[in-house]
């Protein structure tokens, strides 16, 4: 079993890709009684590889995904993987506690 899954699109497919993801990964969680999420869109850290114009496109498509969506999230400013931007799923049990789960990047 793996938890780890690469798709490849076009870039004017990113933002529907991820947003289907998002899609996908509330379906899941729902399934297993989780509908309290902590969001965060996690941005170029100081120490990182690519261009300029890419880490802007691929930031805006997560955060144009997440506004499509309707769910509310925080910056994590610099909190990205050094090879991109990312979108960290946080989900609280029962007793209020809050765990890491889903990545989208």
């Amino acid at each position: 079993m793996t938890d780890d899954a690469h798709i490849f699109c076009l870039e004017d497919q990113i933002k529907d890709e991820i947003r289907g993801v998002l899609d996908l990964t509330e379906e899941t969680l729902s399934q297993f009684g989780f509908d309290k999420y902590e969001i965060n869109l996690s941005t170029r850290p100081e120490k990182s590889v690519g261009e300029d114009d890419i880490w802007e496109k691929a930031t805006s498509a997560l955060k144009e995904a997440l506004d499509d969506k309707g769910w509310a999230y925080q910056i994590d400013d610099g909190g990205g993987a050094f090879y991109g931007p990312k979108i960290d799923v946080k989900i609280e049990d029962a007793l209020g506690r809050k765990w890491q789960c889903s990545t989208i990047q």
